[in-house]
């Protein structure tokens, strides 16, 4: 078993929020410099750009575990994962479809740039990304769950787009694999203040959307870095583990 630093939440440019400057090759050069060895690729409610990070990441010993963040009908923020690109695509197409039509105002929210590995831009999408789906929280879990992913709800310590602070608990078949903690509460002090998660694993993750504020907030034990191996790790499983980092990150 070997300890692999990661860092599972991470915006390209193609989520209007984040910085231009978030190009799967520079992605890629900032988890390198600090150290981190897995990065989870996780745009609002769109996986366009998330395969040319991976592609990217290969070149560079970098493993990219691709997803979305999907905005529920509650507002809720939920990881989800896929290991299949084929799966990533037809959860892609699901979330498209639940998705409204309201196009994007660039000058207001940003553009929202589809990139290839090297970082040049292929395309813009149209369609505004920052906005909730018609899928309720317990769709969600279910279908990524049928698609052989994994779902993490995002930042539940947060006082907006979290599951916490939206529903006030964890809704009992929704069975995450994992919640998300930002890093400047971490999982200790999460624990303590929301008990309704406090026997599940958790993950602390940057939620960049700018390069400097990628670090390595999380370490997992595993054989090799994979999301296979992740998803063991997050059942605590024939000796995997994951260890949220309580510090500024690396």
């Amino acid at each position: 078993m070997q300890v692999y630093l990661a860092d599972l939440h991470i915006h390209t440019a193609l989520s209007p929020c984040a910085e231009a400057e978030m190009t799967p090759p520079a992605i890629v050069e900032a988890a390198v410099s600090r150290g981190v060895r897995m990065v989870g690729i996780c745009d609002h409610n769109s996986a366009e750009n998330a395969l040319s990070v991976a592609e990217a990441g290969r070149a560079a010993g970098v493993t990219v575990i691709c997803g979305m963040e999907v905005q529920t009908c509650e507002d809720v923020h939920v990881l989800t994962f896929f290991e299949n690109p084929g799966a990533l695509l037809a959860w892609q197409g699901e979330v498209y479809a639940a998705l409204s039509d309201i196009e994007n105002d660039e000058e207001r929210f940003g553009e929202e740039l589809v990139l290839d590995p090297m970082g040049a831009v292929t395309g813009r999408l149209r369609r505004l990304l920052l906005a909730s789906t018609s899928m309720g929280i317990d769709r969600v879990g279910r279908r990524v769950r049928e698609l052989g992913g994994l779902v993490v709800p995002a930042h539940v310590d947060r006082p907006s787009f979290s599951l916490i602070r939206s529903l006030g608990f964890v809704p009992p078949g929704l069975d995450p694999d994992a919640v998300e903690v930002s890093p400047r509460t971490g999982a200790r002090r999460a624990r303590e203040a929301y008990p309704g998660i406090a026997g599940l694993p958790i993950i602390v993750s940057s939620d960049a959307h700018r390069l400097n504020e990628i670090r390595a907030y999380t370490s997992f034990r595993l054989e090799r870095p994979s999301f296979e191996e992740i998803r063991l790790a997050l059942r605590s499983a024939s000796g995997r583990a994951v260890t949220p980092l309580d510090r500024e990150g690396i």
